[in-house]
């Protein structure tokens, strides 16, 4: 569920908003006391004084709704407050008020500028009401500002009443504003809460989904499984009595038909090993071994048992082991089992040339002592746009090599669910035209 696009407002005016009705206190403050000043009193001076700044204070809401930055807003936010700020002293020492009267009109300020601009910029005016403060006893002290009243002259009463007004209406704009967040944020609040319902039903059925398709690949697994292992027993019947074949008396064009029955039947048969060693990694989960073993004693039957291959292919191998044995628990089996499929891939894209097998021990990046395996060979290479997906099973770039090489496009993926158990690593380095290396790492604890 798509969250409706916020109202766009200028930058300034989302900050002040909630408090923007205390400008309206001020100024209508201001205003009433220039009215009385000036029209029951006719100190006009005094009436101007109080009532032109409050003009200005009028031009926040405009400001505030501008699209100037932030910063600029509020720089010229405290310029005009000051100018206010400057006519009320002026006219407070033109009323003769004593310091201890005149004081009280200051009280209003730094409160006044805490809830409209901010708490920073309030405890700035709270410095700037006491210095205000320190200068009308300094005037009172050496009149430097002639009044046009005496004390006594200024209704008090009024100017009484006219303090109880204004305290009531921030009061009330106060309470209001509270009142709108506690609404704004059970608005939003409410809001939160219908997505969080729509998110948790749709997840709800992704995870059905989910569970669904995760279901239907475990149930194909398992099919080609059982199909793969229904095929292969009769398939290692049928390459046994070509065995015995082999061994009866057979014409040269026989003997050449039967290799060819062979080869067919080796290759089908790998391909029905790699599905099973691929649906059994998929659908179980597979212990591991830990038990004593050489790797460079395992890394040489592997080596061994790709030899003919290689042979018939005239291609070398080349081994680059530790002279002495190494001493190391862990799973033979699979590690032999993930050399041999790297092996056999190496020698299928090789048509010429060597491939270099490499065993050693290191330390790996937690701390562990680990097995380093390395497969390189000098033949087709893999195009870079493939080698993300090398270790998928079924991806694109497995499809084209069943195309042109054969085999199930599995080996590969076998190979990083096995170092995967293994909390191991697997990789490749690889140029089009100039081979590939293939290696992974294993941990292996000293036996």
């Amino acid at each position: 569920m798509a969250s409706p696009p916020p109202v766009a407002q200028p930058a300034g005016w989302i900050k002040y908003r909630r408090f923007s009705e205390l400008i309206y206190v001020s100024v209508a403050g201001h205003f009433a006391f220039a009215a009385i000043y000036g029209v029951l009193m006719g100190q006009w001076a005094i009436s101007a004084a109080l009532a032109l700044p409050a003009l200005l204070v009028l031009g926040l809401f405009r400001l505030f709704k501008s699209t100037l930055p932030a910063s600029r807003i509020r720089g010229i936010s405290h310029l005009i407050l000051l100018l206010n700020l400057a006519g009320l002293i002026l006219s407070l020492m033109w009323m003769g008020l004593s310091p201890s009267t005149a004081v009280w009109w200051l009280v209003w300020w730094p409160m006044f500028v805490a809830h409209v601009m901010g708490v920073t910029d309030g405890l700035i005016w709270l410095v700037i009401s006491l210095l205000s403060a320190a200068l009308i006893w300094l005037n009172h002290q050496y009149g430097w500002v002639v009044p046009h009243m005496q004390h006594d002259d200024n209704p008090m009463f009024m100017m009484q009443l006219a303090f109880l007004l204004i305290g009531g209406g921030v009061s009330v704009v106060v309470r209001r504003a509270y009142d709108r967040f506690e609404e704004e944020i059970a608005t939003h609040q409410r809001m939160i809460d219908t997505q969080n319902e729509a998110l948790a039903r749709r997840a709800f059925k992704l995870e059905a989904m989910l569970q669904a398709v995760q279901q239907a690949s475990l149930d194909r697994t398992r099919l080609f499984a059982q199909i793969s292992h229904e095929v292969r027993t009769p398939l290692n019947g049928m390459l046994g009595f070509a065995q015995l074949m082999g061994l009866t008396q057979l014409t040269s064009q026989q003997a050449g038909q039967l290799e060819q029955i062979n080869r067919c039947g080796q290759t089908l048969l790998q391909i029905i090993n790699d599905v099973l060693d691929f649906s059994r990694l998929e659908t179980h989960a597979t212990p591991l071994a830990v038990a004593p073993f050489d790797p460079v004693r395992v890394a040489n039957e592997a080596v061994d048992m790709v030899s003919s291959i290689a042979q018939q292919k005239g291609v070398s191998l080349v081994r680059d082991f530790p002279v002495a044995e190494i001493e190391a628990m862990g799973d033979a089996l699979r590690v032999k089992q993930v050399l041999l499929n790297l092996l056999g891939n190496a020698l299928k894209f090789t048509p010429s040339g060597e491939v270099a097998v490499r065993c050693r021990t290191l330390t790996l990046m937690d701390g562990q002592p680990g097995l380093h395996v390395e497969v390189q060979d000098t033949g087709i290479g893999i195009p870079h746009e493939a080698m993300a997906q090398l270790f998928q099973p079924f991806n694109k770039a497995s499809d084209q090599t069943i195309r042109q090489y054969g085999g199930s496009g599995l080996g590969l993926a076998i190979c990083k669910r096995l170092v995967d158990m293994m909390n191991g690593r697997i990789g490749v380095d690889s140029e089009p035209g100039q081979g590939s290396l293939f290696w992974f790492e294993v941990p292996i604890r000293a036996a």
